[in-house]
């Protein structure tokens, strides 16, 4: 599981690739699997002690530039940092849309 998430320095080809639909989502609508998560939570920690950057900074800019490749199902979120980016890579099987609630009230 651990080696499933990928951190990379440089952007993942599929960002600069016209030829890959590329889908902004929201922290909102994603949900990351328990262990996934966890490995992540190590990762920013980690991150944020090599950069200076508060892990809540990491955390909050992570959340907020989330990118789905739909033709290989990753999730790439994009951790900005003072330097230079990061980019974190989720497979498909560590992660998914989150359903919306079908109620009416």
């Amino acid at each position: 599981m651990e080696s499933a998430l990928t951190l990379r320095k440089t952007a993942p080809p599929e960002l600069s690739e016209q030829s890959h639909a590329i889908h902004r989502v929201s922290a909102l609508e994603v949900e990351i699997g328990h262990g996934a998560m966890s490995t992540m939570k190590r990762a920013m920690k980690e991150v944020a002690a090599q950069t200076g950057v508060s892990y809540e900074d990491v955390m909050r800019g992570l959340s907020g530039h989330m990118y789905w490749v739909a033709s290989t199902g990753v999730l790439v979120c994009v951790i900005p940092l003072p330097e230079n980016d990061l980019y974190l890579e989720i497979p498909e099987d560590f992660w998914r849309i989150r359903e919306l609630s079908q109620a009416t009230h």
